[in-house]
């Protein structure tokens, strides 16, 4: 019979050929076989964090290494975002500015541009829709560009260089983690529940996603929060702002935590800091050509969206036209009040109850979304760990399921897949007492 030991060194091959055919062997189109891999190591995930105590966290870290530097040597094997990234980048080493002209125009009009080998090789996999238009990417994703770029045009040696700049940064991020657990008497095994869950590896370091870099980021702001140190929080907060704008949808719920002159004095240091950092790359001039892709993502991207999917096919009988026009701006604003009363309701009164109400406050934004990429779930997945909220664990599993769209379309199997994804989420997120959510809680011994 195996010993404990040995069962987890079986359940960690397992985990680490299921990674290895996520991203060297499966594509974006071959759901099957890359959903299937995911599942698997997700499994051999939940295993781990029933058996957490079997090691100390050191061991787990060690871990948790090795996992992620399977994918370090692979071309993205789910999306091409990082092609656009390090074109960014390299517009930058040449002195042209990421937001001043699209791809195809630069192709078109630019000397240098065209006859680079390597600026054809970017150009080559870039999305038709992106070459199309501006960056969509804020200042500090454009310092990790610019650095890939700055050191190498040889195409895996760049994604090396994004990928251990991205590691060190969730590394110091997952410091932060640790101080802020210890700060709320919460064991420093809970942090296995994003450090050991594939969607961190699959999705940050396999497919290049800042998710888990923004995150990092917050957590560090989160932790100085909890420290009431206004400075230091609202800076690492607009370091966050600045990967991706989404963690000012969680600026509301400081002002019922702290003090108001506290708070005023941080929403005034974080909108400093945010200015500051954005101005770096987004100049006056070029202002419009960013705010330009900003309203293109909201207004024409729709992706895994289940509640707007579900609301835009009901208004469909009732309004002419193309429904999203309507649906989905009165879902941005039922989201924005819906954030707003969770956030203002009543009191704050303890820094757990801060964490849950900004999970709940992200998870209120993703499911009124138009467009909800598996990668979104890390930042609430990140928040949950201080509650252990087993929705969220398990969204983390399902939004893959997301993925079958490359594979079968806007079909009826690829809108079952996702009413799966959402009617299984909502009824753990929805009513937490159920006898099969109680029964996850305890076999994976989350209480």
């Amino acid at each position: 019979m195996l010993t404990d030991s040995r069962r987890i060194g079986f359940a960690f091959l397992v985990y680490a050929i299921a990674l290895f055919l996520i991203a060297y062997v499966a594509n974006q189109s071959d759901f099957l076989l890359s959903f299937s891999a995911y599942a698997v190591a997700f499994l051999v995930f939940l295993y781990f964090i029933r058996v957490q105590n079997s090691f100390d966290l050191k061991t787990w870290n060690k871990f948790a290494l090795l996992l992620m530097l399977i994918p370090f040597f692979s071309n993205p094997s789910l999306s091409p975002d990082v092609y656009r990234f390090l074109w960014d980048g390299e517009l930058v080493t040449m002195g042209i500015h990421p937001y001043a002209s699209v791809p195809n125009e630069l192709m078109e009009s630019n000397l240098r541009v065209r006859q680079s080998t390597y600026m054809n090789e970017l150009f080559a996999e870039i999305t038709d829709l992106s070459k199309r238009n501006y960056s969509i990417y804020p200042s500090v994703n454009q310092f990790y560009f610019l650095i890939a770029a700055f050191f190498s045009d040889h195409l895996l040696i760049s994604f090396i260089i994004l990928r251990l700049l991205m590691l060190l940064t969730m590394v110091l991020g997952y410091k932060f983690l640790l101080k802020t657990l210890d700060l709320l008497s919460i064991s420093n095994h809970r942090s296995l529940l994003l450090l050991l869950n594939p969607i961190l590896i699959v999705e940050v370091i396999g497919n290049f996603h800042f998710e888990g870099i923004m995150l990092s980021w917050l957590i560090i702001g989160i932790y100085f929060l909890i420290r009431s140190n206004w400075l230091k929080s609202s800076l690492f907060w607009a370091i966050a702002i600045n990967i991706k704008l989404t963690p000012l949808i969680l600026l509301p719920f400081v002002l019922r935590f702290r003090k108001f002159s506290w708070t005023l004095k941080f929403y005034f240091s974080t909108l400093i800091c945010s200015v500051f950092l954005m101005i770096i790359y987004l100049w006056p001039t070029l202002f419009w050509n960013f705010m330009q892709s900003i309203e293109l993502y909201f207004d024409n991207f729709e992706f895994n969206a289940g509640v707007f999917y579900l609301i835009k096919w009901i208004t469909s009988f009732f309004i002419e036209g193309n429904p999203t026009l309507i649906v989905g701006p009165i879902l941005s604003i039922i989201s924005f009040l819906a954030i707003l009363c969770l956030a203002f309701f009543q009191p704050i009164k303890s820094n757990r109850e801060l964490l849950t109400r900004m999970m709940w406050g992200y998870v209120i934004y993703l499911m009124l979304a138009t467009t909800v990429h598996p990668w979104y779930v890390i930042l609430p997945l990140g928040l949950s760990i201080f509650s252990a909220n087993i929705g969220v664990l398990i969204w983390s599993l399902l939004i893959m399921l997301s993925y079958g769209f490359y594979a079968v379309g806007s079909t009826q199997i690829g809108m079952a897949l996702i009413a799966i994804e959402y009617l299984v989420v909502i009824v753990l997120l929805v009513f937490p007492k159920l006898k099969i959510t109680r029964k996850l809680t305890d076999i994976l011994r989350l209480n």
